[in-house]
């Protein structure tokens, strides 16, 4: 297990069945991608990069307001619904 992270605990978050082989594994490959932001995170780098900006702010149309569609349209044309809202699948258990 690489330093810093449980890939058991991360296994479970992600809802994964791992065997041993694919835990070394991924645990190594994470421990390798965890590595290279702790080589960014040290790189002396300006406070602002020229690069930072990549989106010419001239060629964004405005923010102006458009039509409104209500809840009932908007239920309407929903996958599913229930009650006037919009239900969606449950994605959190209740196991801790």
């Amino acid at each position: 297990m690489a330093e810093g992270f449980d890939i058991d605990h991360l296994a479970k978050l992600a809802r994964l069945s791992l065997t041993a082989e694919e835990k070394a594994l991924y645990a190594s490959q994470l421990g390798q991608i965890l590595g290279h932001f702790q080589t960014l995170a040290q790189a002396d780098l300006p406070a602002t990069a020229d690069g930072a900006r990549v989106v010419d702010e001239s060629v964004l149309r405005s923010d102006e307001p458009g039509p409104i569609l209500g809840a009932e349209v908007v239920t309407r044309i929903a996958p599913a619904s229930r009650d006037g809202q919009i239900a969606v699948p449950r994605v959190v258990d209740d196991e801790s």
